[in-house]
């Protein structure tokens, strides 16, 4: 079989990059001819059924070679797009191919059903959502989710701290087919693609209508709630971000924190990584052994103190971090 170089140039890596992959792919595509290609002390045997060839390595002698027995199976081949999944070492090794070239295996391709299938899923919720709820007949009570609103604000708090937008909140389907890739699923998908992407994304959706209406409702009230948040500037999980970020690459460090409560203030040491709380609340016994008495004098024994309390955070002669307003105050 010889390729034009426009054809040359459309082939995948693996064909021109092995010392003897040129003549292997060569017998691939020719017509069937002969069902067994010799090398040196190696024999590979091929099996086509439609689009695919199965491709073993001969393990006996013999007419009446029995897959899995005396025939190992070293890869499959995808005339469609000269591809090869599956590859057996042996058989790389065989055809001289560098380490650095490599192959995708079955579970590589259930990863990628899975990704594409989700996203199609979510194109397709984004489109016709409204048609598949109302072709579902469920009723109202399951589709609706008994939300936690301290859980909600976590979230978005969350969200927040990490630097999210309104954008980013949003549910975003997860499609798993690890106990439901099957032979033909495998094979529809190298072949098919799009199609079957299509189909697994339609059929998940029909099957999870109850859970997606109440994880649309979750990242509803949710993104509410960050949206809340970024609309009052006095929120106290604006002060915890600026902290965090204050406090980023100093987390092995001990930094000097001033706390104020009721007109009463105390200078105090402490590890940065210690008041790196997203929650903004933080154990008294993280201050260091001799602080914890001088602490309990002026507030009491409190549990934890807190990001209203914190005046200002300093590293040696550097102010990482101060609440303003208190110091006005």
């Amino acid at each position: 079989m010889k390729l034009k170089k426009a054809e040359s140039e459309m082939l995948p890596v693996w064909v021109l990059s092995g010392v003897y992959t040129k003549p292997f792919f060569a017998w691939l595509n020719e017509a069937e001819k002969s069902n067994i290609w010799e090398h040196q002390n190696d024999t590979v045997v091929k099996m086509r059924q439609g689009n695919f060839i199965y491709l073993y390595l001969q393990k006996g002698a013999g007419k009446n070679l029995v897959p899995g027995h005396d025939l190992k199976f070293a890869g499959l081949f995808v005339r469609k797009n000269y591809n090869l999944y599956d590859v057996d070492m042996e058989l790389a090794v065989l055809l001289g191919l560098p380490e650095e070239i490599g192959f995708p295996c079955r579970t590589d391709i259930r990863r990628a059903a899975e990704e594409r299938a989700s996203q199609k899923a979510d194109e397709i919720l984004e489109m016709h959502w409204q048609e598949f709820l109302f072709q579902s007949g469920l009723d109202t009570k399951s589709l609706i989710l008994l939300v936690v609103r301290s859980e909600i604000r976590e979230r978005a708090e969350n969200y927040y701290l990490q630097g999210r937008n309104l954008a980013d909140i949003k549910f975003v389907p997860k499609i798993s087919l690890e106990t439901s890739f099957s032979d033909t699923m495998y094979l529809l998908f190298l072949e098919y693609g799009e199609q079957v992407v299509e189909k697994i994304a339609k059929r998940w959706i029909k099957r999870n209508i109850a859970y997606i209406s109440q994880q649309r409702i979750l990242f509803g009230c949710v993104r509410d709630e960050f949206r809340e948040i970024l609309n009052t500037p006095n929120d106290r999980i604006h002060k915890i971000k600026r902290l965090i970020q204050a406090l980023e690459g100093n987390n092995s460090r001990t930094v000097k924190i001033v706390l104020c409560r009721n007109g009463k203030v105390i200078h105090t040491n402490v590890r940065a990584v210690d008041i790196c709380n997203p929650k903004g609340c933080y154990a008294v016994k993280s201050l260091v052994p001799k602080d914890r008495g001088a602490l309990y004098r002026v507030f009491g024994k409190a549990a934890e103190f807190r990001i209203e309390d914190i005046q200002s955070v300093s590293c040696g002669r550097e102010l990482l971090y101060e609440d303003t307003k208190k110091k006005t105050a």
